[in-house]
């Protein structure tokens, strides 16, 4: 019989190795933002302690939000915020967070529980009360690696006027319906196929969690900033909500948010 901590530890031990097969070699990067540092410490510790399951990080470490969100690059893909940083409310500082980059995944660390709940104002993943444990903070880690497994490694290619343009599935934020043909959206652009928005989903699987929020629309729940009563808003974008598709669409946020693919 396994104790309840060697059982935690098997299912933190499992989801590194699915992990590891799907990332390859991937580096995830961390930052941790806590005004004490001894705390910092135990974080990276934490992290340490979760790197012998064959998980490689590379960690950044600031005192401050303020020097925390002066320096921000959209580079990171789990920030660890205390909500109390000195005479800074770190709510305050991952909404300001927000306006930078509205997809990696905020876990609060702090000593007053009660405030953790406001973390659903930011979108927060997670929080984690101190004085941190590594088999609490493995557990709540774990979501974290079900959000990051569709990652970059896999590229799609459209066909567009004859053209073969490859698409990393990742960045793309929404796919529509245009008439007969489907439109791309991502950062660099959009960009058009002859297909069926059915097709178009089976081939865009492989990037991450794409759910229709209308009969012509799928979003990838990664992007999602708010979900309102008739609008899904991705990146500042607001798309229709149908009631058809109202509550399927907020059952798999709320799956994805705990930590499913």
């Amino acid at each position: 019989m396994f104790s309840v901590g060697e059982k935690w530890l098997l299912t933190i031990k499992k989801a590194c190795d699915i992990f590891g097969k799907t990332g390859e070699n991937m580096v995830i990067n961390v930052a941790i933002v806590d005004d004490e540092q001894k705390e910092r410490r135990k974080l990276r510790e934490c992290l340490e302690f979760i790197g012998k399951q064959k998980i490689k990080f590379a960690v950044s470490e600031f005192s401050g939000a303020e020097e925390f969100l002066l320096k921000y690059e959209p580079v990171y893909d789990v920030v660890f915020m205390d909500i109390q940083l000195g005479a800074t409310d770190g709510i305050d500082a991952a909404k300001a967070l927000r306006k930078i980059d509205a997809t990696v995944i905020i876990i609060f660390v702090t000593n007053m529980a009660q405030l953790a709940v406001r973390g659903y104002e930011v979108n927060a993943m997670d929080f984690i009360v101190k004085p941190v444990e590594k088999l609490t903070f493995a557990l709540k880690f774990k979501r974290a690696l079900g959000r990051l497994l569709p990652r970059e490694n896999s590229k799609i290619l459209i066909k567009q006027d004859g053209d073969f343009i490859s698409v990393n599935p990742c960045a793309l934020r929404y796919v529509e319906v245009d008439g007969h043909y489907v439109v791309y959206h991502s950062p660099d652009g959009a960009v058009r196929e002859y297909t069926t928005l059915s097709a178009a989903e089976k081939k865009i699987s492989a990037g991450g969690a794409f759910v229709r929020c209308n009969r012509g629309q799928a979003v990838n729940l990664r992007f999602v900033t708010a979900v309102r009563r008739d609008t899904v808003e991705i990146d500042g974008e607001e798309l229709i909500l149908a009631r058809t598709q109202r509550n399927a669409f907020i059952k798999a946020y709320a799956e994805y948010m705990a930590g499913g693919k």
